[in-house]
């Protein structure tokens, strides 16, 4: 069956009928000059502050809540555990990326003004960059409470939030359409895996065991950087021939 077949088929099939006044709608788009009108072009930051509005507002209060419940409990405790906080800070980031295909508007965003691409690379940018700078401010603002250098709490902090983003991005990338629940089961896992490893090795965040940190914060930020490649490389980008 060749095109012109298959576009009288679905015309059959999907008729529609003409629409009511179509030309005065025309001649009033022609009157007020909008038929030659073309969309503005846009820089770079007005399409990330564009997109920074588009994403969830129940986001940014969820992360503002976790950034503020990690400083309290660094204020009251002398523990290592509120270290393990941080991979919830991940939900909002992976939930996210990921709505577009859950709400079903993937379709749209391909055919819109950018491609969903560029559209996810923003809001992970977007969310990504907030919340590190958010929980650089946090490391800050605690290290005087601990008995460890900046640098120690800044990778104590950073290595469980980078695990679990990882962890998140590589089941998002295989599981697109999935309601969401996986990535928060996950950032949940892990701050439980990170809270629980001190009582499995009680030198975990000693001195001598910096080095360990530090390497796995490195290849955690490698790993971090190619599954994001390839979890944008996968996305398609199909055409439309109207």
């Amino acid at each position: 069956m060749d095109n012109d077949r298959i576009i009288e088929h679905l015309k059959e099939i999907c008729w529609t009928p003409e629409p009511e006044e179509k030309k005065a709608f025309f001649q009033g788009l022609e009157e007020r000059g909008l038929t030659a009108r073309r969309p503005e072009a846009i820089n770079h930051w007005d399409f990330l502050l564009r997109q920074f509005f588009y994403v969830g507002k129940w986001i940014w209060l969820l992360s503002a809540v976790l950034l503020l419940c990690i400083t309290g409990i660094c204020y009251g405790s002398t523990g290592n555990y509120p270290f393990a906080l941080t991979p919830l800070l991940a939900v909002g980031i992976l939930v996210e990326t990921g709505r577009s295909f859950r709400w079903k508007m993937a379709e749209l965003e391909y055919t819109a003004r950018f491609s969903l691409r560029s559209v996810m690379l923003a809001r992970m940018f977007l969310v990504g960059v907030v919340e590190t700078a958010g929980l650089l401010v946090v490391i800050w603002v605690v290290r005087p409470w601990f008995s460890y250098s900046l640098s120690r709490v800044f990778l104590y902090m950073m290595v469980p939030y980078l695990a679990a983003s990882l962890s998140g991005s590589v089941y998002e990338r295989k599981n697109r359409s999935h309601s969401g629940w996986g990535s928060i089961i996950i950032c949940f896992m892990s701050s439980g895996l990170f809270a629980a490893a001190p009582y499995c090795l009680s030198s975990l965040y000693e001195e001598r065991f910096s080095f360990i940190w530090t390497v796995a914060f490195i290849l955690i930020i490698i790993c971090l950087f190619v599954s994001v490649r390839r979890w944008i490389c996968e996305l398609e980008e199909p055409v439309w021939n109207l």
